[in-house]
């Protein structure tokens, strides 16, 4: 195994002699091989090894036994070893992360700081085979792009993984072999994660179905990251012909030569202009790229609001995304009236005459539960709701709650407080408690319906495009 991973090491050129690593190590099979497998190839390589374990401040006295484990195994190895502490359930709750999110961000915070402090060049982590496959299918679950389906990298930066070219039942019979004691987190027995749902439950009938399963979307992925890597320098040459980033907040995109252009790459093309505005392509979902393609059939003029406040208009040979103040995100054009309607619980709701619908649904709410994060979607208490929740614009004496211990602000306030225009204030689609505002669509929620802890059933409501038959 150790020779697998060695020519995999190799193929992707992870490591040169005299390496100085940080390596992540959680006392689990997968961080512990990785350990050892770097421990045999030290010499070859000429590697130094600073040992990084970051405790979660999650599970308690078994997070100290990590700990503790860690530490010993390293002075066994006479290996360096440093501990970090960090309160995952205070910086996802200041955040507003998930659990998974804000354990991921700050190890890799950690691991980057220590790269720094000991004069690291890489930062080996141990994602194996199962890991890619959990990738792969969580963010094919969530509806992304290509790029999400390409699943986890070799290489990245300073970050390498040589353990991705095996499975997880090759990692357990190499330290079973050599007699290898590693520690079971028991976090990743528990249904309350997403990975673990994928993991213990899809993964599983998959296998089962086939039991090479893993391997072969391991394999799907690879063959997927060549096509990316295709469409990147085709869309590459596309970009120089009609992107033109005019400043720092504000990008022109040549009409006739975007229109020219496949629609994979037309895609892409609006999707490196986002993230050139925004750097971020967090919460920019599949709508939004074709709401932005979608204003090549529009007369001069034309307006829709996105993502990260940013503003895309239909000019006459162009269309320009400018970066501003984040306002109402992509909901409604002008002149478009919002017909007040009741808001079908469960069901789905027509929102406008072009194609727009909300989609409302009941869940159990249950400890751990990740909120979703995309300004198309939104959680509400449900037994916090009063009257019967209707779709209509604005009237007088509307209002929202503003923050957490209660506080309210006049609806008309608001907008002028964002400098909402007035042409648009009339026609923008609120979903209303009486006069309480809980979502104004696409933008903000009022903090009076937010899930918390005594939370017993979500309103999830969705905002998306209506299927047309043709």
């Amino acid at each position: 195994m150790t020779n697998k991973v060695k020519q995999y090491i190799d193929n992707y050129k992870m490591l040169e002699k005299g390496d100085q690593i940080i390596v992540g190590v959680s006392g689990g099979a997968d961080s512990v091989c990785l350990f050892h497998v770097l421990l045999e190839l030290q010499r070859e390589y000429e590697l130094t090894l600073y040992v990084i374990h970051v405790n979660h401040g999650i599970r308690g006295e078994e997070a100290l036994r990590d700990e503790e484990y860690v530490r010993e195994l390293c002075r066994k190895e006479k290996a360096s070893f440093t501990a970090v502490y960090k309160d995952i359930p205070l910086l996802a709750k200041e955040g507003g992360m998930s659990l998974e999110e804000a354990g991921r961000k700050a190890r890799y915070e950690v691991f980057n700081q220590y790269l720094i402090a000991y004069k690291c060049n890489k930062v080996a982590i141990a994602h194996n085979k199962n890991d890619n496959a959990e990738t792969v299918l969580f963010h094919m679950f969530r509806g992304s792009a290509l790029r999400g389906l390409t699943g986890i990298s070799p290489v990245r930066d300073k970050i390498i993984r040589p353990l991705l070219c095996l499975e997880r039942w090759e990692i357990e019979a190499y330290l079973q072999e050599r007699g290898i004691p590693y520690l079971n987190d028991s976090t990743n027995f528990t249904m309350d994660y997403s990975r673990n749902k994928i993991r213990l439950g899809i993964l599983k009938e998959a296998e089962a179905v086939n039991k090479k399963a893993v391997s072969h979307i391991a394999k799907a992925a690879q063959s997927l990251t060549e096509i990316k890597e295709f469409i990147e320098k085709s869309t590459q040459k596309a970009e120089e012909r009609i992107l033109i980033k005019k400043e720092k907040t504000c990008i022109l995109l040549k009409a006739e030569e975007l229109a020219a252009e496949d629609v994979v790459i037309q895609k892409e093309v609006v999707r490196k202009a986002f993230y050139l505005l925004s750097e971020s392509l967090k919460d920019v979902e599949s709508l939004h790229v074709a709401a932005v393609l979608n204003l090549l059939d529009k007369q001069a003029g034309k307006r829709i609001n996105l993502p990260y406040g940013i503003t895309a208009v239909r000019e006459y040979h162009h269309i320009e995304l400018t970066l501003g103040k984040k306002g109402m995100e992509e909901v409604t054009g002008a002149g478009e009236a919002v017909q007040e309607r009741e808001l079908m619980i469960p069901g789905i709701t027509p929102l406008f005459e072009k194609g727009k619908i909300l989609t409302a649904s009941l869940l159990n709410y249950k400890k751990n539960m990740i909120i979703p994060q995309s300004i198309c979607t939104k959680w509400f208490d449900y037994d916090k709701i009063k009257d019967t929740v209707l779709i209509r614009s604005r009237k007088q004496g509307d209002y929202l709650c503003i923050d957490e211990k209660g506080g309210t602000k006049k609806l008309k306030a608001f907008f002028i407080d964002e400098k909402i225009p007035r042409q648009e204030r009339d026609i923008l689609p609120l979903l209303a408690d009486g006069p309480h505002i809980m979502w104004i669509i696409g933008s903000r929620i009022s903090e009076a319906y937010k899930v918390d802890e005594n939370t017993k059933r979500i309103l999830q409501i969705k905002l998306t495009e209506e299927e047309q038959n043709e």
